[in-house]
């Protein structure tokens, strides 16, 4: 037991160690940071003194919604800190910590128990599928190829121990679980990931795309013997989004490079490392939004609905969120504001 728990130690201090150099660019591994403290709380619990435990119990109830947030911030580029899934990650924490300065879980009864408790593990567990519906739902949007599969991969195994953690403390079997054991295995896991050389392709500092994409060796060799080839590659884009190719419904990239006869892999690797782009939908609005925008000036008869549903969106409001991103207003405004000059 203390072998497993001082091994579990070793791997979260040097995933703690390598997220170090992070720590000053980037929200998301501020936030990987504390979940592994809080994952150290988890681990300790056991052995930790009677008038110590509260701290433990408090920094392990915290697991889920800091899990939550990390996905939210890995993965999600705009992250929405007032939102239902927020209130209840922030419920989970908050309502047990409190609860326990009135009772123990075991001695709690009635609302006590139902609020302190009972609904936290409810939102405990929603919070989890919504975190990984992040990781799932972002998954083909992401145009950084190397940080698709580490990103998801590392998620996915910190995703699933969470998960059972707190499906065996809600069941009570939180005995049965061998805390040394569970952190073990997921630290060796994530730590084999980052530590491969390769944490740099976990990428969790914001902004502009990397000049250099690692790619196979074969294909970048294939497009190094090929000088031209990127160059036609472009052109091809260029001549598909010139003819409003953007503006289909649902458009994905699997669709995209069906359209310019590449291969999956190649057309992403042409969007992010030629244009700059790190997300697919990004490269997409850009387009929609840059001709939504010429045509509210040109047409101001034409009523914004008409303007969204012509250039690929399904709702207004869709619209109207992608619009305010880029523009910084809503398109009503800047026909308004463009109108007054």
């Amino acid at each position: 037991m203390l072998i497993l728990t001082g091994f579990g130690l070793a791997c979260l201090v040097i995933l703690l160690i390598t997220t170090t150099r992070e720590l000053q660019h980037s929200s998301a591994a501020r936030v990987f940071a504390v979940f592994l403290i809080a994952s150290s709380g988890f681990l300790l619990h056991p052995l930790a003194p009677p008038h110590w435990q509260w701290l433990t119990l408090n920094l392990e109830v915290m697991l889920p919604a800091l899990f939550w947030l990390l996905c939210q911030t890995t993965f999600r580029q705009r992250l929405k800190l007032f939102s239902a899934w927020s209130a209840m990650a922030l419920y989970s924490v908050i309502a047990p910590c409190t609860a326990r300065l009135f009772s123990d879980h075991q001695s709690a009864q009635g609302l006590l128990l139902f609020f302190g408790w009972e609904l936290g593990e409810v939102f405990e567990f929603l919070i989890i599928a919504n975190g990984l519906w992040t990781v799932l739902a972002d998954w083909s949007s992401d145009l950084v190829e190397p940080r698709r599969k580490l990103r998801a991969l590392v998620l996915v195994v910190a995703g699933t121990t969470v998960f059972l953690v707190a499906l065996a403390f809600n069941l009570d079997a939180a005995y049965a679980v061998n805390r040394a054991l569970v952190v073990s295995i997921a630290g060796v896991a994530i730590a084999t990931f980052l530590l491969k050389g390769r944490f740099s392709d976990l990428s969790f500092r914001s902004g502009p795309a990397p000049e250099v994409e690692a790619m196979p060796s074969m294909q970048a060799s294939e497009t190094s013997n090929q000088p031209g080839v990127q160059d036609e590659h472009i052109a091809r884009l260029a001549s598909v989004m010139e003819e409003k190719y953007y503006r289909t419904e649902h458009l994905t990239l699997k669709m995209l490079a069906r359209k310019l006869e590449l291969p999956e892999y190649r057309t992403r690797a042409l969007i992010n490392k030629q244009l700059g782009y790190r997300n697919f939908n990004d490269y997409i609005n850009q387009l929609r939004i840059a001709e939504a925008a010429e045509r509210l000036i040109a047409e101001p008869d034409t009523p914004v609905l008409n303007i969204a549903l012509d250039i690929g969106y399904r709702t207004l409001s869709s619209f109207n969120r992608a619009f305010r991103e880029i523009q910084q207003c809503t398109p009503t405004e800047f026909r308004q504001n463009n109108e007054a000059h």
